[in-house]
């Protein structure tokens, strides 16, 4: 297999890391967060926070292995790498740091959504540390977000023969 055919295999799998997340995210905002949600909530047929927590918890792993995999190539290729490999390589490895700083940011969140669920009126949390927590996700999911732009722009670089 060539280099660039790794560099590709590369970007599918962080392709299907990012179904693994946008899977997750998209189950905790549209299950965790509406009016119906609610009112399960309230009869005890909600979802609980703490398989959201897990849920955001088991994509960490996935996310340090995609780096630690394009960290390996990157040593073992980099040296006879062309120019426009490196180029979407590195944009490829700035991007797979974005997003696991945003699983991190997540999992920060969910954390205090389950602590503040486990205590009467949700004392432990305070509203302002969950809304910095949040607001620090919402960062983090605009910054990867770029970096996908920039990378499906860049794409030609290695899927163009």
């Amino acid at each position: 297999m060539t280099h660039r055919e790794q560099i590709r295999e590369l970007a599918r799998s962080v392709g299907h890391g990012l179904t693994a997340y946008i899977d997750v995210h998209n189950e905790i905002f549209h299950e965790g967060s509406t009016f119906k949600s609610v009112i399960k909530n309230l009869f005890g047929r909600g979802v609980p926070m703490s398989k959201f927590l897990a849920d955001a918890e088991a994509l960490v792993p996935l996310w340090t292995s995609l780096r630690r995999e394009i960290a390996r190539f990157r040593a073992s290729a980099e040296s006879v790498l062309k120019a426009d490999e490196r180029e979407y390589l590195d944009l490829l490895s700035r991007y797979v740091a974005a997003i696991e700083t945003t699983v991190a940011a997540l999992v920060e969140r969910q954390g205090l959504l389950c602590e503040r669920s486990k205590t009467v009126g949700g004392d432990s949390v305070t509203w302002e540390a969950f809304q910095t927590s949040g607001e620090r996700y919402e960062a983090a999911v605009a910054g990867y977000m770029a970096l996908g732009d920039e990378l499906n722009q860049a794409q030609s670089l290695v899927f163009d023969d």
